[in-house]
């Protein structure tokens, strides 16, 4: 099967995929400050920061700013470029 543009179910144009994530940020040691807050230890250190994405859903969104429709797509996605 040839490659082909994903098209909007509404308007017909080009769509673009968009995967919602939940994540997380790994700041190492903390510390509490006089005022109660907590931040990082050594935040001009990276200490371990790490960012581990976990898609939550994928969607396909309209390119066209006007019609702005989105919907979950059902689809396997694979982010390699065809």
């Amino acid at each position: 099967m040839a490659t082909r543009p994903l098209t909007c179910t509404r308007c017909g144009h080009q769509c673009g995929v968009a995967e919602d994530v939940e994540s997380y940020s790994d700041h190492g040691p903390a510390v509490i400050t006089e005022t109660g807050t907590v931040q990082p230890q050594h935040p001009e250190q990276e200490h371990g920061h790490k960012h581990y994405p976990r898609p939550l859903r994928t969607r396909a969104y309209c390119l066209d700013e006007t019609c702005g429709h989105q919907w979950t797509l059902r689809r396997r996605f694979d982010p390699t470029p065809a």
